[in-house]
């Protein structure tokens, strides 16, 4: 194991960390230099210093091998975890040791749960290093392979197995080098564009840079206590619902339809099954509401409704209302979503639509073959073939999923806190979506957790973000045999 390769690739995440810490402590002078100048500029600093020192006294261009590259992708997470958590650090209030590294470990998993009881009450330097972690953190999960593995086709090749499959990335191949620019041109012009549509609705320009970061990077960190329902707007409800949805599908998709004008994206059967999940949901969820006598009328089921099943399968995690008190049959399809998520490719957690689209194909397939024995029986999913190699795959990720879930929520359940918030904050943890039900719904926080809890919380979040194999496979020892 090369130390000094994997140094200078850990140095890189650092100062990505530095910078934003940097143009925070800018908005902090801007406001006249409040309260959170002088953490955000050490935090800065201690970083960069952290960050560059590798850059600089480390000589080794050699490209990281296979192992080297799954110890640089989770100790990058691990580290940035680390140095985010200082600017909260140094401020106080309420954060602690443990609840300002889950902030940070929430931030930059584009998690989007916070311990904050009083989130308007920080200083809008230290509210835009919160969101920037978001801005960093989806971009990462995306590029940051890419990153680590410049020349390595075999080795990005091994890596890239563990995402469901080629099924959303049909017609969408690019070559190594124009990945980061293809990704890098859609997060900002998503941004940008989110930005301009919330401040014309409304928002003032730091919200809306703020909430714009939060909606693409599918995050959820909000400047308002009440999320988006402080605005009481209808337009910014639908301009977040936009975004929300398009920044779950894959990059590469989102790409061709912007920059080529082609329309290939809505061929691909795995964004047909998320935009069909999505209207499905809204459809049931609006008319129980309705029957349920939660709302008296259909209109407004239905802009709740929408609102929020674009925000949990985008694992977005804004609030407009409080899902916990809504019907069971409500909560049960929230849930579900929860599991599945957006797709490969973007910046959300969770199984992901690819890989429950390819286990439906794989039930589908099963149940022809029972009943043609003799048959060869062939399902393709846009013109891939579902057959074992791909199966196989995709359902070993969901029962590892569920498995973990089921030990996190156990382990939750001995820290003396209920099934309802032990079960569904280990999925929203994994599926870094932020709110769960109960007392830590979507108006709620998580700051009441105890501390071992809030552990196993982070945790979930690192295992979601970096889709579980990584971190396990650095934790079993792997990467000491030969």
């Amino acid at each position: 194991m090369n130390i000094n390769v994997i140094s200078r690739y850990l140095g890189i995440a650092l100062l990505a960390n530095s910078i934003f810490m940097f143009l925070s402590a800018g908005v902090s002078a801007i406001n006249g230099f409040d309260s959170a100048f002088v953490p955000l500029v050490i935090s800065g600093i201690i970083t960069f210093a952290a960050g560059i020192f590798p850059m600089i006294f480390v000589r080794d261009n050699h490209a990281p091998s296979i192992k080297e590259g799954f110890i640089i992708i989770i100790l990058a997470w691990f580290l940035s975890c680390i140095f985010a958590m200082l600017p909260y650090l140094m401020w106080g209030g309420e954060y602690t040791l443990v609840n300002a590294f889950f902030e940070s470990v929430s931030g930059l998993t584009t998690t989007g749960a916070t311990i904050l009881t009083d989130v308007e009450a920080l200083p809008k330097g230290l509210l835009f290093w919160r969101s920037s972690t978001h801005f960093i953190g989806g971009l990462g999960i995306v590029v940051f392979i890419l990153l680590v593995l410049p020349e390595m086709s075999s080795v990005r090749f091994k890596l890239s197995k563990m995402e469901a499959s080629e099924v959303s990335r049909e017609d969408f191949k690019f070559r190594s080098k124009d990945k980061v620019y293809v990704i890098l041109s859609v997060y900002m012009i998503l941004v940008i564009a989110n930005t301009l549509a919330l401040w014309i609705a409304g928002m003032s320009f730091f919200d809306a840079v703020n909430h714009a970061f939060s909606t693409v990077a599918t995050g959820g960190f909000s400047t308002k206590n009440a999320s988006i329902a402080a605005y009481d707007s209808l337009a910014i409800e639908l301009i977040c619902e936009f975004f929300m949805i398009i920044s779950a599908i894959h990059f590469g998709m989102l790409y061709m339809l912007i920059f080529n004008r082609s329309l290939r994206i809505f061929r691909s059967p795995v964004v047909r099954y998320y935009l069909m999940t999505i209207f499905v949901a809204t459809v049931a969820i609006s008319l129980n509401l309705v029957a349920s006598g939660t709302y008296s009328s259909f209109p407004e089921a239905l802009r709740q409704a929408f609102f929020n099943v674009a925000s949990v399968i985008s694992t977005t995690g804004f609030a407009t209302v409080d899902t916990s008190v809504w019907p069971a049959f409500s909560i049960m399809i929230l849930i579900f979503l929860l599991f599945q998520c957006g797709c490969s490719g973007s910046t959300t957690g969770g199984i992901k639509s690819d890989r429950m689209w390819i286990f439906f194909c794989g039930v589908k397939k099963q149940l022809k073959q029972l009943l043609y024995p003799n048959a060869v029986v062939t399902v393709k999913v846009g013109g891939s073939v579902v057959n074992s190699s791909v199966l196989f795959p995709v359902v070993l990720f969901i029962a590892l999923y569920l498995f973990i879930a089921f030990v996190s929520t156990l382990l939750l359940t001995l820290c003396n806190m209920d099934l309802t918030e032990a079960f569904s904050g280990t999925v929203t943890m994994m599926s870094n979506a932020g709110p769960g039900f109960g007392s830590i719904s979507s108006v709620s926080n998580y700051n009441h957790i105890p501390t071992m809890g809030k552990v196993i919380f982070s945790i979930d979040m690192l295992l979601g973000r970096v889709e579980l194999y990584p971190l396990l496979l650095l934790v079993s020892g792997i990467f000491s045999r030969k």
